[in-house]
């Protein structure tokens, strides 16, 4: 199986200057450009700001499914500060998702491993189409059981509750939030992770409805998270020396 991508970042190009769908391979359409350029995250838009900050995203396509990495690369031609953001997604069919039980974190790990996850210095014109090998075991992983008991089993059970419900959910975590997600989708059927739209990483938007986000431990970012993405809140704290379960709570926005 072969998958179409795309790369969004800041780019001097013939058309325009600035953050844009910069690459695509051959069968990404004009259409699916436009939707891509929609989910596109520019200047800014990660919590973390160090070099080499990471954010996995997850959404639907309707005929397919986007998964993507973004991550703060390199330096934006116009010299602005703060580091280039940099994401290259990845089409794929739902065929290659059920292959990997329907767990996007599976398909991006697959893809790394075989050298397709790249951060080009010079973005090329154009992207070659990229294989898919592999499939998922039959059994979760033995850090799963770890992760569950670091964040609770109440609070795994209220967190998958609440993203099969309508509203928005941020995560509050002091967990590896790749991991926590992952071990979450564990928690649910194949069928419904599809369901779940998420990002580890990204700051809260409007332009990108996911239906999960992070956002670090700080009352004052989860706040500036919660004016532009109202919903429900989960706390998923843990404690800094023990790495026992301090609280789980759910809140919505005042």
């Amino acid at each position: 199986m072969r998958l179409e991508q795309a790369i969004f970042t800041s780019v001097r190009s013939e058309r325009l200057d600035g953050y844009q769908l910069a690459a695509r391979s051959p069968g990404v359409s004009e259409e699916l450009a436009k939707e891509l350029t929609t989910w596109g995250p520019a200047h800014d838009s990660l919590w973390l700001e160090q070099p080499g900050a990471t954010s996995i995203n997850f959404h639907s396509l309707g005929h397919a499914f986007c998964v993507s990495q973004t991550t703060l690369a390199g330096a934006e031609y116009s010299g602005r500060g703060g580091g280039r953001v940099y994401t290259q997604m990845i089409i794929v069919p739902r065929e290659g998702m059920a292959r990997f039980g329907n767990d996007p974190f599976l398909v991006l790990r697959a893809l790394a491993a075989s050298g397709r996850m790249t951060i080009y210095d010079v973005v090329p014109r154009e992207l070659a189409n990229i294989p898919l090998v592999g499939r998922a075991a039959d059994q979760p992983p033995d850090w799963v059981a770890e992760m569950i008991e670091k964040a609770g089993a109440e609070t795994i059970a209220q967190l998958s509750e609440a993203v099969t419900e309508a509203e928005p959910v941020t995560a509050v975590t002091d967990l590896p939030v790749e991991r926590l997600f992952q071990a979450l989708f564990y928690q649910l059927e194949p069928a419904e992770r599809l369901d779940v739209s998420f990002s580890t990483g990204l700051k809260h938007s409007g332009r990108r409805a996911f239906k999960l986000m992070f956002a670090p431990n700080d009352p004052t970012l989860v706040r500036q998270a919660q004016r532009t993405y109202p919903g429900k809140v989960v706390e998923v704290l843990t404690d800094a020396h023990g790495g026992n379960r301090k609280r789980a709570a759910t809140s919505r926005p005042k």
